[in-house]
This record gives C-alpha cells, sequence and structure tokens, in this order.
C-alpha cells in the first residue's frame, strides 16, 4: 500500500527570479540549475511561450502508485503555458511541472 503524506511550510516570498531562455535550451533542466547556482530551496514557477519540441507525459499507465508514466513528444513547434513547483530531493532539486501546448486548433497537455 501506498500512502501520501502531506507535508508542508509557511514562507514569505522573496527573490524573483524573470528567466529568458535561448532556442534549443532546456528549460526544465535550466531551473534547476538557476536554484543550484542561486541556493534556492523551493520555487514555483510560470512558463509562457514557444517550444520547438520535447517530451512530457500525458498521465500515469494505471491508477496504482507509484505511477507509470506514459509519455509523448512534441515534434514541431507549439505555444507553451504552465505552471511548476521546485523541491529539493536530497542534494538536488527536483522539478514538477504541469502544462499544455498548442498549436493551431490542437492543445496537448502535460502533468
Amino acid at each position: 500500500m501506498y500512502v501520501l503524506l502531506m507535508q508542508y511550510q509557511v514562507g514569505k516570498p522573496g527573490r524573483i527570479v524573470v528567466v529568458r531562455f535561448g532556442d534549443g535550451e532546456d528549460v526544465l533542466g535550466g531551473i534547476a540549475n538557476i536554484c543550484r547556482t542561486e541556493d534556492i530551496k523551493a520555487a514555483c514557477f510560470n512558463v509562457v511561450g514557444g517550444m520547438k519540441g520535447g517530451r512530457f507525459v500525458v498521465g500515469p499507465e494505471t491508477e496504482e502508485m507509484p505511477p507509470i508514466p506514459v509519455w509523448r513528444e512534441l515534434q514541431e513547434s507549439h505555444e507553451a503555458v504552465g505552471f511548476g513547483t521546485l523541491f529539493w530531493d536530497k542534494e538536488q532539486p527536483k522539478v514538477h511541472f504541469h502544462g499544455a501546448y498548442g498549436k493551431r486548433d490542437s492543445v496537448k497537455s502535460y502533468q
């Protein structure tokens, strides 16, 4: 049996970081690197802009825990919008992101 236990901390807004990534850069990896460099231990972030490609998860294979992700891939440019969090797991920042990608009349979601 897999049990989730809620954990939380209370904080106040601190530093604000604004980033513009260049063509071909790894957005989520870049966010993790900024948090390492700037010693940011917890963060929430928004993403908006265009992406040429990438992989994303469309949901778990089954409802069992821990989930087995089902992957899809963007093959061409899309507009992107999303929200994510970053917390440290042992010695590494761990990024969690949910987003949606649209092109013309097609929208793909990411979790």
